[in-house]
């Protein structure tokens, strides 16, 4: 990353400069001993096949947090259209603050200017010939106004204005310093001003190197492309989501010849080729059939996954009419597929042709069985016999270890001198092509994650000790189907697209904040077992499935391997740690007590960029129970968890038989 003027560059990772490189943020480069302000990024290249809608939905959810009162026009209209994701090549800085001072004591004339070639061009005093020194400090506002130490003009001297003027450093550090005219004494302004924005006293004076001179406003979304067709052939909303559920539920089968995507981007002529195979098929249906296949008839699609589900209805979709884009009834759908679709690929791969996925955006999944069928992988990991009996303890379904979990950060503005945002203005970047869309910028980031499926029977069994919900409206705990059912018919999505609000909906309340605590814990237990710091995952909750995932936050595009480590070898301490974190605070009885949340700094929280609701809706007492809750992991609660397989057995005793050979 080029990161200077005059041909200095200094090489900086993608990911590092999407956060401290940024438009309008202030460097130090002490390499050669000047500080510089970002002013734009080079060579800009436009990212493809994003799901731009998903991008749109999210931003309007982080965009709704800030004050935004100078710059709320700017948000107003968050479509998918209105949008553009760029990838930087390289970032252009200029020098700033202009405002030097001479380092002779007797002298201290301060030299400034609107731009650097007007400064001395050999860094000397005009009056004595003196070394310069940059005067490096400024002033922000939470409006996004960032300013320089030289005085306001209202501060300028009553006879020479701004001719001439001194610096006079005091023992009292740089918020006492002040300027003095250097031709009658008077004494000028200091360095704090009044924004010429919003008029408001500014924040200052701050060292440029400050963390409240400027915060890059980041977000992470699971980027998995389309493979099969073009994106713009797979319709959204509603159809790709019932396309979607249809598979999850086993309804409609996704293989080699029908892929996900082209199950979406057919209608289908399920009963059209039905009709064929009885009426001419006879004893000759199969042969029929592989020619109708040939002839690149579509045996199943959109049009047949509607039918099969079209008791689906998510409750904050409104199905009575045609809803515009942007509304809660397309954004519900939207969310619903959006999780399903990372969960399916995620943990099936790709069902398609395996020629067609040679791109590392694309994750590959092992799942648990994968590795516990291999008597030699049992031999070498004997602990490995206790991996199934472990996730029952904690009612996960299911686990895997995903390969280019695949990630897009994305930049999309930044504030000043406050990190809250609800007391800051949200800016956005200028577009590099002059175009009147909202900039992006971006970085697609292949890592590594852990998938676990919780039991939705026990997640219906804890609803139901604690009252949440009768038996009546309980689904069948017995089918697997209807319980998959049950869950996208009562998780309100539009509940969640922000960490920063409450949950509006009871039932998807106490799921979300079940899922998340769990999330919790493991990511506060996992540092121990593989390594990286808790600021090194995040997680992403899927109520729909349900499911939690972990992943490393990698800050660069290279395979961390520890959370495949974690995976194979230490997976039972992980889950039995995660658990006992659940399990006390060094706080409690204090924490433990908290009438809003058993959830604090010394327990279950974590840094707010790995976390995706802001350290928000957790609670232990879900997962452990209370006087008036019964616990997720109390004993009462049953499960579905299944029993280890034939072949899983099968492996454990030519494990312990020595008959390991892979």
């Amino acid at each position: 990353m080029s990161a200077g003027d005059n041909d200095y560059e200094l090489p900086r990772g993608l990911s590092q400069v999407l956060h401290n490189y940024t438009p309008g943020e202030v460097v130090n480069f002490g390499q050669v001993g000047v500080t510089t302000q970002v002013d734009s990024f080079d060579n800009p290249e436009e990212l493809e096949n994003i799901d731009m809608d998903r991008v749109a939905t999210i931003l309007k959810g982080r965009v709704s947090r800030f004050r935004n009162r100078t710059t709320s026009g700017k948000w107003d209209n968050l479509q998918a259209s209105a949008l553009n994701v760029f990838k930087p090549h390289g970032v252009t800085t200029e020098l700033f603050p202009l405002v030097f001072y001479c380092e002779d004591p007797e002298c201290r004339k301060v030299h400034t200017a609107n731009s650097p070639d007007r400064l001395p061009s050999d860094g000397n005093c005009y009056a004595c010939g003196t070394d310069l020194t940059q005067l490096t400090f400024v002033n922000v506002h939470t409006c996004g106004h960032i300013e320089g130490p030289e005085p306001d003009w209202q501060d300028r001297c009553s006879t020479h204005d701004l001719d001439d003027y001194r610096l006079v450093r005091t023992s009292g550090g740089p918020g006492t310093w002040y300027y003095r005219c250097r031709r009658c004494g008077e004494r000028m302004g200091g360095f704090s001003t009044i924004c010429e924005v919003c008029g408001d006293p500014m924040d200052g004076p701050l060292p440029a190197s400050s963390n409240r001179v400027q915060y890059a406003q980041t977000v992470v979304m699971v980027d998995i492309p389309f493979l099969d067709e073009d994106p713009e052939d797979v319709p959204g909303g509603e159809p790709w989501a019932r396309t979607l559920a249809a598979v999850h539920l086993g309804l409609m089968d996704a293989d080699e010849d029908h892929t996900l995507e082209s199950l979406a981007a057919n209608e289908g002529q399920m009963d059209m080729v039905q009709g064929l195979l009885d009426d001419f098929g006879g004893d000759n249906r199969e042969e029929l059939r592989d020619r109708l296949k040939d002839l690149g008839v579509p045996f199943r699609g959109r049009g047949y996954a509607a039918e099969v589900t079209d008791d689906i209805v998510p409750p904050d979709v409104d199905s009575d009419q045609a809803q515009p884009e942007g509304s809660e009834t397309n954004l519900a759908w939207a969310n619903v597929a959006q999780q399903l679709f990372t969960f399916i690929r995620s943990t099936e791969g790709y069902e398609g042709d395996e020629d067609d996925r040679q791109d590392s955006r694309h994750p590959v999944p092992d799942s648990l069985d994968d590795y516990l069928t291999n008597p030699g992988f049992i031999d070498r990991h004997p602990q490995a016999k206790r991996y199934h009996d472990q996730l029952a303890d904690s009612h996960f379904r299911n686990a895997w270890v995903v390969d280019q979990f695949p990630l897009l950060n994305i930049l999309y503005g930044r504030t000043r001198a406050s990190p809250r945002p609800r007391d800051t203005d949200l800016h956005a970047f200028d577009h590099p092509f002059k175009k009147p869309t909202i900039p992006l910028f971006g970085d697609r980031t292949p890592s590594e994650a852990i998938i676990f499926e919780i039991d939705r029977a026990a997640i219906i069994n804890w609803l139901l000790a604690n009252d949440r919900i009768t038996e009546q409206e309980a689904p069948d705990t017995d089918s697997e189907v209807e319980l998959k059912r049950w869950f996208i018919n009562h998780i309100e999505t539009t509940d969640l697209e922000t960490g920063f609000t409450s949950i509006e909906d009871p039932i998807t309340s106490d799921i979300y904040r079940l899922l998340h605590t769990i999330s919790h814990t493991l990511m506060d237990a996992a540092p121990e077992q593989c390594g990286l710091s808790v600021g090194s995952l995040s997680e992403r909750i899927l109520p729909v499935v349900p499911a939690v995932v972990i992943y490393a936050a990698s800050t660069e595009s290279f395979s961390l391997g520890a959370m495949f480590t974690l995976f194979k070898t230490r997976l039972h301490p992980w889950l039995g740690d995660a658990r006992s974190v659940a399990e006390q605070c060094i706080l409690d009885p204090a924490c433990r007590e908290d009438p809003e949340s058993a959830a604090c700094d010394a327990c279950i929280h974590v840094n707010l960029t790995s976390c995706e609701a802001m350290n928000r809706h957790l609670d232990r007492r879900l997962l452990t129970g209370s006087r008036d809750t019964v616990g997720f992991y109390d004993d009462e609660i049953d499960d579905n968890v299944p029993q280890r397989s034939n072949a899983v057995e099968q492996a454990i005793q030519e494990a312990e038989a020595g008959n390991t050979a892979d």
